[in-house]
């Protein structure tokens, strides 16, 4: 087995990214034990202090003296006395060091600390001689830090203490070893230099003590210094950290904040893939000193660093912080936000800020940015806070330090702190959230309502924050009518009514988050008391609802004072049961918050309304804990360090924190048991669980409690707690056993096995360490990363009380709490066997299995059977839909008596599981019989068979036996060992409900009708192996088990290693059990290495642009799995899926470098570990949910009126009387119009529409409240009864107009009104002012709907707006799309008006035209606005603005394109351009082009804009300008959609800065760049013209692209100009190819005066005229005759291709023929073009036989016309329906078709259609008759039709690709007519011998094949 390993001494030093170079795997070592030492360092697992090699390196020289050696000495044996020496911790070795080294003894010498300390006092002696400090450091590393001496799975550390400057160089000595990974401790005295110090040391562990005495004290913290030493290149991950600075300071404090800057990023690890550092600094004015792009070296910023020098000003840091965000946190700067890389600011201030911090700091961190604030003497603290990220229990982000000399100590704490945030973000955040969720499954039930302020001092923005808390609150809760049921109430000085969000009206998640969203803001004081008195009656509703059985919670959210008393009333509520939760913002006051709470404990605050989301875990948990605590049992012991390390006041803050956990559970005899355990150098028993069981008893015996002191064995500790979790200790079976830590230092023992031995006894381990403990320790004890509490000081304990307990009440290995979507149907034993006590014992275990699930109708169902002699049924499927109903008939039960026949009760239960009885078999709801029996069955000859015939129809059975029950008849009931449970006594059953709760949790299934292509790419490389492979797949089937095959779900599989394999293509979901028999075939590819990068390149292939999504709710999911890190890049490929809308999941097994898996993920709520294969299933639920989750946020939200003008109604008619089919669509168009609305163009976001009704002609008002709910706005319209007519008039439409809200959020949202009308009942003149006043005022469309009966609605068009080019079709309530055509209405605008991104999602039709602007008109009296419009949509229908002979209708025209109102009406001279124009500029900014040649650039475009008409409105006349600049990639500087007029945009290409590329040119990229994304989404019709202009320096390398591109512009019609500075023939030699003359290149080069040489591009390309070209323009004369063709057309015939489809590409194949010129005399003549056609396979060819694979349509010389042609194709061309050939076919052509005809052209062409996959048994002909072909010179291209993509199209088709191969998804006239124009292209080509064939790279292959007679290889 080989390894490729490079440059491996380059990164010794960053341990991180050692991981991307060598990315060697964890198994595959396994397998090859030498490589198992440097595995470790690859995976950057830095081992922990409890092993280390230490050289001490101790000057003797002349330097230092005879005299001051002593102190030397001493502080030697001081520090080794306080080291922890042994065995399996510090080996230690004493060097002496002058002009050479003398060793005093080796790190293997002494294994004893006192050994050491006797050498030392009696043998270590001062030699003297000169000082060489860097001859020292070589000999050093060459003995004791080289193989074999040196084991690289110890931290190694070197210790030198030296007295003066060295007469020779260390910088270079200290380098390699620093290299090599050994830290450096440089201590100094005398006459050291401390930059010779700092350039020894590992970043900041450099120390230069005054005098020689300094030493004996200094001693003390060598243990502490080499500790932190060995942590500091701890695996921080990775992080964009940048550094915010305030330098208006004294040159001495700026010193200091240098050297903290200095000191921190010294710690960390700085580089491009890993951490990233942008640096800021401001007084008055802010200033970028270092982007996080370009100083990704340590040292360079390092530097910079050092050159900074403060700067007086203002303290401006609100600037600052806008500046960072704006300038620094931005990926154009180096930011890798879009890779999930965590955004950290650390801000670091002296002084109050003097402008505004607030608002930029929510922005930045809004922006994702997390932010932590240093404070330094007279910075202002209420600042800082409203700067820095909200606190979470284990981090604080401000820090306020009296003086910077307090700096320096705070370098390892902000490492740590930094640390502490990556690694929550890693490992914590999504987990918790998961976590949380799942322990709020046990608040089953509760009444909560949301007391919301919506008063003035709420700004727009923040009430969106409020609106979003509220919305991540409830998805954390079962939501329902007999779960969780939640209200809204906002109140301000009012409340506001209707309420928005009733208790009882919404029932599932999405219509509450809907409910939520269209709250809109009431404003006006805060009157909170007055909401309180508000709430009373609601919550006594709601108590009456539910008989006062569940929990109700009232959560007050203000941002500021009550104006009123709040006490009183808070009281009140509290009195009636309701427990009050106050969370505070900004200016809320505390005390008032307490009032409303009743306690501290309930009360939570929050600067910032943005920060609200960070609080939302610890609020919401501290709601579920009463729910998941309630029935807990558990045995829990303390184990306290109380070494030396903690002061008297740290001791008691740890009590505390005991005490209050302890006061927070639930302590009972049958509950919650305690125990305490002190540890240091030795453990001592406090009390055992059992001594005590009351909170007072446990609190007062920790109370007492006294510190040990001594030192910290923490793993002896372990071990001997371990006894107190046995039953002789007091530990009970079959409860939760948990062991909370408490430790300050780091252990001097081994603790990682006693911590897994601990664990594995089933002991869930709270490591819970301040920051002098050792945090990789505290995970080797508790196994997971969330169990891990590390936080700054004891006084941050108290924050972690809630979070533990729910740990504790939760445990996180559960990844099912809850049975959801089975039906289960109990067969409960009744005989008379059984006595009453032992059947209760039966019905508790029965009702512990319903408690266990969520009843209801959609998830579990229970049914019952009960039997003794003869059975009977107890309760059906679909009798009982709660869990109280359930449990009730349970316990009301009663036995009946008589004999056991167990076979007819089974037999009997069958019947229950039919749909008639509750069964949802056919929704593939799972289905499971439960047996419950104590005896054997009297009919037990049945019971196999009986149980087997239910087996096979899908019933999996759990047989659970008792007492006299026998095992044969038990398994021969389940069928299998895991599915029967035995005991020997009914109390025995209590014991079983946990274990088959927990296999029916994993048996049920969520609800998952996803829309969706999910893609599985699984690791095949070696490390897998079999086994795990095996185990992978079954974890995939289990995957698919949960997904419900009715759904419309496709799969596709991949698999990836050092390869890439397609195992199954994108296949619909519906036969599971095929589907798996495919996952089973899947066999291992192996490969030494685990390529993801690159598997993610191939994966997207699934993905494609050209596969055509389902619709646009269809989702793409990509599953990755893998063991190992990957040895490529992930980042840009996972990046570039994510753009792509594909949703990616990664899963992690064992050891992973959880970063590289958050960049594949994008998201740490989609990034999933588990230690082992065998652990796959434990995150199956949560993943599936997670993928399965319905993605329905909305982010855009349009508002409609609705109003009814029905004039010919009288009072007391019906609203829809005489309206019958108003009635009957009205609901369809309502349900239509709120359904979420996916945007077309993304796919991740959504529109609401909301409708409200204007209707104010009733007896009873109509309520005009918005809504999304059709039931509840149809409900509002029944029977209500007219008053009076309604009138279409001005005033209706102001009334309806008046019904949108006056004062709203900031919402942009699109205003809509929709009219349903029978006709216009005022002046139109007066109605179309009205219209357009509305449209101004922002109203964005009107539109109306013709009802039965109705008159002059022809006239309903002049008043309408919003419909785009459509604004002529009619609406008319008959209409059978009625529904869908007014969605497209309202969709479309909104997208383009509301929702950003490009328009459109591809579908049949082409895109709708833009929509016309309002048209201003002079008033005379012949002209009217309709004449007008009329005449102006008969010329837009062609696309061109064309010369009217009513003058009146050429005004109209112009004002409608420039908006004149005045003037003479009079068309003047012809503009330019005549057609609508899309022109794109692209500038050239390769690395070449000078800022003399940009600035021309420039200037000719605005010279060209200028003399241009641009398009000022979306009246399509003019032309529409985009800027691009181009190098080897292209860059957006304008887009089409901006829409600027002429002078904003001639000021915005002004405006364009001279920025050069590092990069070459591509011309050719860029134009094919332009031509498919620039030119995507623009106006489409058959005069609209698309023009290019290229700017170029140079010339461009790569002519293959540019004649690529040609051909792709002449395909796409467009037209393309190059204006060139310099000479580029390469274009030139393209641009020849081009037929049209269109295609210009002006060369200016240096020509001062470049107007002239326009004159032809402005003339014949921006200015040309289809319909009436200049003569000057048309092409020159025709080129000499070309080379003639021989081309074959072999036609795909089979039966893969559908009749409609052959019948399209038979057009297809007309449409070609006109890209030839026929020969007239194609059997004698020698000139022109000959075509054949030959179509396989006829049905009754087979490979085996001699019949011909192919159908001769005609051959070269049958016809000499393409009209003779065209004619055979329509009439004598027939669909064969054989099978495919393509190999066969082209063999055949090569040695027949040509070789028949004579007089062959010069080339020769084989143009293959085919419509899919060739026959297996072709593939290998395929493969060898097109090399054949292509070896004789024919040139072969392929046009692949549909959407799967033949891979061996590739190896078919002639080289370069781009020319010769084309896939084309569904035949249809927009891209046939592409690939018609792009053939033309393609044969200029072939005929100029552009291309060769055979190419270069061929001919060696094909001058190895031997050719028949006759045939030879050109």
């Amino acid at each position: 087995m080989k390894f490729a390993i490079q440059e491996t001494v380059l990164v010794w030093r960053t341990p991180l990214c050692l991981v991307a170079v060598l990315g060697l795997k964890r198994k595959t070592f396994q397998v090859c034990l030498p490589w198992l030492i440097l595995f470790r360092l690859i995976l950057c697992c830095i081992n922990s202090a409890e092993s280390a090699d230490i050289v001490l390196l101790v000057d003797g020289s002349d330097v230092l003296g005879e005299r001051t050696f002593p102190s030397v000495k001493s502080f030697i044996y001081r520090m080794i006395g306080n080291l922890p020496v042994g065995p399996k911790r510090y080996h230690i070795a004493l060097v002496q060091y002058s002009d050479d080294i003398h060793s005093e003894f080796q790190l293997d010498t002494f294994r004893a600390k006192n050994l050491m300390l006797n050498h030392i006092k009696k043998n270590f002696a001062y030699r003297g001689g000169a000082l060489r400090t860097g001859n020292a450091l070589q000999k050093v590393h060459e003995t004791f830090f080289s193989e074999p001496t040196s084991r690289r799975d110890r931290n190694r550390v070197l210790v030198v203490v030296t007295s003066g400057l060295s007469e020779d160089n260390v910088d270079e000595p200290a380098e390699i070893l620093r290299n090599d990974g050994i830290k450096i401790i440089a201590v100094g005295i005398q006459e050291a230099s401390p930059e010779e110090l700092q350039s020894m040391a590992t970043h900041h562990f450099y120390y230069k003590l005054r005098m020689p005495r300094d030493l004996s004290m200094f001693s003390q913290n060598m243990s502490k210094i080499i500790e932190d030493s060995i942590q500091t290149d701890i695996n921080v991950g990775i992080a964009d950290l940048v550094f915010i600075v305030d330098e208006g300071l004294s040159k001495p404090k700026f010193e200091d904040m240098k050297k903290f800057l200095q000191d921190t990023i010294s710690s960390l690890d700085v580089n491009e893939k890993c951490i990233r550092i942008g640096l800021v600094t401001y007084s008055t004015e802010p200033r970028v000193v270092s982007l996080l792009k370009t100083e990704t070296n340590k040292s360079e910023i390092l530097q910079k660093i050092r050159n900074l020098s403060s700067r007086p000003g203002k303290a401006n840091t609100g600037a600052a912080i806008s500046a960072t965000k704006r300038n620094v946190f931005t990926e154009s700067a180096g930011s890798r936000k879009t890779q999930a890389v965590e955004q950290i600011a650390i801000l670091i201030t002296h002084r109050p800020s003097e402008d505004n911090v607030s608002d930029v700091a929510h922005d930045l961190r809004k922006a994702g940015v997390t932010v932590f604030a240093i404070g330094v003497e007279g910075a202002n603290v209420t600042q800082l806070s409203q700067i820095a990220s909200h606190p979470k229990p284990q981090q604080q982000y401000v820090t306020k330090l009296q003086a910077f000399s307090e700096l320096q100590y705070q370098t390892i704490i902000f490492s740590k702190k930094i640390l502490n945030e990556i690694q929550y973000q890693l490992y914590v955040q999504a987990g918790r959230r998961h976590h949380i969720k799942t322990g709020c499954v046990d608040t089953e039930e509760a009444d909560i309502y949301f007391l919301v302020d919506g008063s003035t001092s709420i700004q727009p923005a923040d009430f969106q924050d409020m609106k979003s808390f509220l919305k991540e609150v409830i998805t954390m809760f079962s939501v329902g009518a007999d779960k969780v049921r939640f209200g809204v109430v906002q109140y301000s000085d009012k409340i506001q009514m209707p309420l928005p969000v009733p208790l009882d009206e919404y029932s599932n998640t999405n219509d509450l988050k809907k409910a939520i969203d269209n709250i809109r803001q009431i404003f006006g004081d805060t009157h909170t008391g007055k909401a309180l008195t508000f709430m009373q009656p609601l919550f006594k509703k709601a108590q009456e609802q539910r008989s006062g059985k569940v929990p109700c919670y009232l959560i007050v959210l203000t941002d500021g004072q009550a104006q009123d008393d709040v006490k009183i009333h808070a009281e009140s509520l509290r009195k009636e049961k309701v427990k009050v939760y106050a969370i505070g913002v900004k200016e809320a006051v505390k005390t008032q918050l307490v009032e409303i709470a009743g306690e501290e404990s309930k009360v939570f605050y929050v600067h910032e309304f943005d920060s609200l989301k960070d609080i939302k875990n610890d609020f919401v948990s501290e709601i579920c804990s009463e729910g998941a605590c309630k029935d807990v049992k558990a045995d829990i012991m303390f184990l306290v360090d109380s070494s030396g390390s903690i002061t008297t006041e740290n001791f008691v803050k740890m009590k505390s924190f005991m005490m209050e956990l302890v006061n927070k559970s639930e302590i009972g005899s049958d509950q919650v048991h305690v125990g305490v355990v002190q540890f240091s150098g030795t453990s001592k028993e406090e009390f055992q669980l059992t001594k005590y069981s009351t909170k007072s008893d446990i609190i007062s015996a920790i109370e007492i409690m006294s510190p040990l002191g001594q030192n910290t064995l923490t793993g002896d500790a372990l071990k001997f707690v371990s006894n107190y979790f046995k039953p002789t200790k007091g530990a009970r079976a079959s409860v939760r056993k948990i062991l909370i830590l408490i430790t300050d230092g780091e252990a001097q023992d081994e603790v990682k096995t006693p911590a897994m031995a601990l664990r594995e006894d089933g002991i869930s381990v709270f490591a819970v360490g301040v920051f002098g403990a050792n945090k990789t320790q505290l995970e080797e004890i508790s196994g997971k990363p969330q169990l891990v509490f590390y936080v700054e000081n004891f006084d941050i304990l108290k924050q972690l009380e809630s979070e533990i307990l729910f740990g504790i009440c939760n445990p996180f290995a559960l990844d099912c709490k809850r049975i959801e979507r089975l039906d289960v149907v109990f067969v409960i034993d009744g005989s008379g066997s059984i006595d009453s006590t032992e059947y209760d014992s039966m019905k508790d275990f029965m009702i512990a299995l319903v408690k266990k699930s969520d009843v209801c109708r959609e998830q579990v169902q229970f049914g019952a059977v009960k039997y003794a002699a003869t059975p009977q049924t107890f309760f059906d499927l679909n009798k009982y839909d709660t869990k109280s109903a359930i449990i009730e008939a349970i316990q009301n039960d009663q036995s009946i008596g008589g004999d056991t026949y167990t076979a007819a009760a089974i037999g009997h239960s069958e019947s229950l599981f039919t749909r008639q009885h509750g069964s949802r078999r056919d929704m593939g709801v799972p289905q499971i019989l439960i047996v419950i029996t104590d005896g054997v069955s009297h009919d037990a000859i049945q019971l196999n068979d009986t149980a087997r015939r239910l087996r096979d129809n899908g019933i999996t059975i759990y047989a659970v036996g008792i007492e006299g029950a026998k095992t044969d008849e038990l398994l021969g009931m389940a069928g299998s060992q895991d599915k029967y449970f035995y005991v020997n006594t009914f109390g025995g059953l209590q014991n079983l409900s946990v274990p088959i709760s927990d296999d029916l949790c994993a048996q049920s299934k969520s609800e998952c009708n996803i829309e969706a292509d999910v893609v599985f790419l699984i690791d095949g490389s070696n490390s897998i192996g079999d086994k795990n492979f095996a185990i992978m797949k079954n974890f995939l089937k289990e995957l698919l088990n949960q997904i419900d095959p009715a759904g419309y779900v496709n799969i596709g599989i991949a698999q990836y290693s050092d390869k890439y394999k397609k195992e199954l293509d994108l296949h619909p979901f519906q036969n599971r059990s095929e589907l798996k028999g495919q996952i089973d075939n899947i066999i291992l590819i192996q490969g030494q290495q685990t390529l993801i990068g690159s598997a993610l390149k191939n994966v997207k292939q699934f993905f494609s642009s050209t596969r055509r999504k389902r619709s646009p709710k269809t989702r793409d999911i990509l599953l990755v799995i893998t063991d190992g890190e990957s040895h490529d890049d992930v980042r840009e490929p996972a990046e570039s899926l994510r753009k792509a809308d594909v949703d990616i999941y990664a899963v992690g097994v064992g050891e992973m470098n959880e970063s590289e898996l958050l960049q594949i993920a994008g998201s740490s709520d989609r990034k999933y570990t588990v230690e082992n294969f065998n652990k796959l299933l434990d995150i199956k639920k949560r993943l599936t949910e997670d993928f399965c989750k319905e993605e329905s946020d909305t982010t855009c939200w349009a508002d409609i009126v609705m109003g009814f003008d029905i004039s010919s109604q009288k009072q007391g008619d019906r609203l829809f009387h005489r309206q019958v089919q108003l009635e009957n669509y009205l609901p369809v168009i309502l349900k239509t119009l709120t359904d979420l609305k996916t945007v077309r163009c993304n796919t991740r976001t959504k529109i609401q529409f909301i409708v409200a009704l204007s209707v104010n002609n009733t007896d009873t008002p109509v309520s005009s409240e918005f809504q999304f709910k059709t039931e509840k706005i149809m409900s509002s319209l029944k029977d209500v009864v007219i008053k009076s007519p309604s009138h279409f008039d001005v005033n209706f439409l102001q009334a309806l107009w008046e019904t949108f809200p006056k004062k709203s959020d900031t919402e942009k949202r699109s205003k809509v009104i929709i009219v349903f009308s029978d006709g216009l009942d005022d002046d139109i003149e007066m109605l179309e002012q009205k219209s357009d006043e509305l449209r101004e005022k922002g109203l964005n469309a009107l539109i109306t709907v013709v009802l039965e009966g109705a008159s002059d609605f022809e006239e309903f068009e002049f008043i309408e707006f919003g419909k785009g080019f459509e604004y002529r079709t009619r609406i008319t309530i008959g209409m059978t799309n009625i529904a869908d055509r007014l969605s497209q209405y309202v969709v479309s605008y909104s997208e383009k008006d509301t929702c950003p991104g490009p328009r459109g999602f591809p579908g049949e039709r082409g895109e709708k035209g833009f929509r016309g602007d309002p048209v201003s008109f002079s008033r005379r009296p012949s002209l009217s606005r309709r004449h007008v419009i009329n005449t102006l949509y008969s010329n837009l229908l062609s696309q061109s603005v064309m010369k009217s002979e009513d003058p009146y209708v050429s005004q109209g025209m112009s004002a409608a394109s420039s908006q004149q109102t005045t003037g003479s009406l009079v068309l003047g001279k012809q503009e330019c351009p005549i057609h609508p124009t899309e022109l794109v500029f692209a500038l050239d900014v390769s690395q070449d082009t000078t800022r003399q040649a940009f600035e021309r650039m420039r200037e000719i475009a605005i010279s060209i804009v200028n003399e241009t008409k641009i398009r000022e409105s979306n009246c399509p006349v003019g032309a529409r300008v985009a800027v691009v600049s181009y190098s080897s990639t292209v860059h957006y500087l304008i887009r089409f959609s901006d829409a600027y007029n002429k002078n904003q945009l001639v000021q915005e290409i002004k405006n364009i800065s001279y920025t050069r590329s590092s990069e070459g040119r591509d011309i050719g990229s860029a134009m094919r760049f332009v031509a498919r994304n620039t030119f995507k989404r623009t106006l489409q019709g058959a005069n609209v013209r698309k023009v290019a202009v290229f700017f170029s320096n140079g010339q461009s390398e790569d002519a293959l692209s540019i004649h690529t591109a040609v051909l792709e512009f002449s395909a796409l019609d467009i037209v393309p100009a190059v204006i060139a500075l310099n000479n580029v023939p390469k274009v030139n030699r393209a641009f020849e190819m081009d037929a049209s003359g269109q295609f210009q290149i002006v060369n200016i080069r240096q020509e001062r005066d470049y107007k002239p040489l326009l004159q032809a591009l402005q003339l014949c390309t921006l200015c040309y005229d289809e319909c009436k070209p200049r003569a000057a323009c048309q092409p020159g004369r025709p080129r000499p005759s070309q080379a003639s063709v021989d081309a074959a057309f072999i036609l795909d015939s089979s039966r893969t291709m559908s009749h409609v489809e052959f019948e399209k590409v038979k057009d297809f194949l007309s449409s070609v023929l006109d890209n030839f010129d026929i020969s007239p005399q194609p059997m004698v003549g020698a000139l022109g073009d000959r075509v054949a056609i030959v179509s396989h396979a006829p049905p009754d060819f087979r490979h085996s036989t001699q019949k011909s694979p192919v159908k001769t349509e005609f051959d070269f010389v049958t016809y000499n016309t393409k009209q003779l042609m065209k004619r055979h194709i329509k009439e004598s061309v027939q669909q064969l329906n054989g099978v495919s050939a393509v190999g066969h076919a082209i063999q055949w052509t090569i040695d027949n078709l040509f070789p028949r005809a004579s007089n062959a052209r010069k080339h020769k062409a084989i143009i293959v259609i085919s419509a899919g996959e060739t026959s297996q048994w072709d593939k290998e002909t395929l493969k060898n008759a097109s090399l054949k072909a292509k070896c004789q010179g024919y040139a072969l291209f392929v046009l692949s039709l549909g959407h799967a993509y033949d891979k061996q199209l590739e190896e078919l088709a002639s080289l370069p690709l781009e020319h010769h191969l084309l896939q084309l998804g569904r035949i249809h006239r927009p891209e046939y007519k592409y690939v018609v124009r792009f053939l033309k292209g393609c044969l200029h080509l072939l005929r100029n011998g552009i291309d060769s064939y055979p190419p270069e790279n061929l001919k060696t292959r094909c001058s190895r094949i031997s050719f028949p007679k006759g045939k030879r290889y050109m």
